[in-house]
């Protein structure tokens, strides 16, 4: 990871003196990757392993045995590349793939964590997936209910720069100083406020 535990301090710091202000419960979530992304590699292995076939099928003449030691060859081959270079799949799917890949394991980890089952559900999820350079703001009912979608998209899409920037303190910080004074507004404390949420930040390998 990319944040130390000095770095991880002062996120949770911000946490805590933001929730001494709002009833509601702020997580921060960072993951290395949101995905072993092996059926893709699977898909993309295959795919090379048909497009040797088919250019030694025209270019060179070989008998079948001599086809499928090409095949394994190549499967092999690519493979072992993928497994030495764990990140070289990401520098080779599209960018919205990832992006639905991220956004889904964020949706998980939001179930997983126990935020949908707070008792306020005033539950924000703030999450950073690394190797994708994804940011995803999740909130539970009553946040969505109060706080328009397009705030949340704005604070996704500087957050998201910061984090392109490999800025990852600052952005989480920004992030949850954006949020302070909409959440406060809306959701002042209450005198039977109760933490039922962990303030340090949750590391998912």
């Amino acid at each position: 990871m990319l944040l130390n535990d000095k770095d991880k301090e002062l996120i949770s710091k911000e946490i805590e003196d933001l929730e001494k202000l709002s009833s509601a419960e702020l997580v921060a979530v960072i993951a290395k990757k949101s995905s072993n992304y092996k059926y893709a590699s699977l898909m993309i292995t295959i795919f090379c392993v048909f497009c040797v076939s088919f250019v030694l099928y025209f270019v060179k003449e070989v008998s079948t045995l001599e086809l499928l030691e090409y095949q394994l060859l190549v499967f092999v081959g690519i493979n072992l590349l993928f497994e030495k270079f764990d990140n070289l799949i990401l520098k080779i799917l599209p960018q919205s793939y990832k992006y639905r890949k991220a956004s889904s394991y964020a949706k998980e980890q939001f179930n997983n964590l126990g935020l949908n089952r707070t008792k306020s559900k005033q539950a924000i999820m703030f999450f950073v997936s690394l190797d994708e350079r994804y940011v995803k703001v999740i909130t539970d009912n009553k946040i969505s209910q109060e706080i328009p979608n397009e705030f949340w998209q704005q604070l996704v899409f500087e957050f998201a720069e910061d984090v392109k920037r490999e800025d990852f303190l600052n952005g989480y910080l920004k992030a949850l100083r954006t949020s302070k004074a909409i959440l406060i507004k809306h959701f002042p404390i209450q005198s039977n406020d109760e933490n039922e949420l962990s303030n340090e930040v949750i590391e998912l390998q």
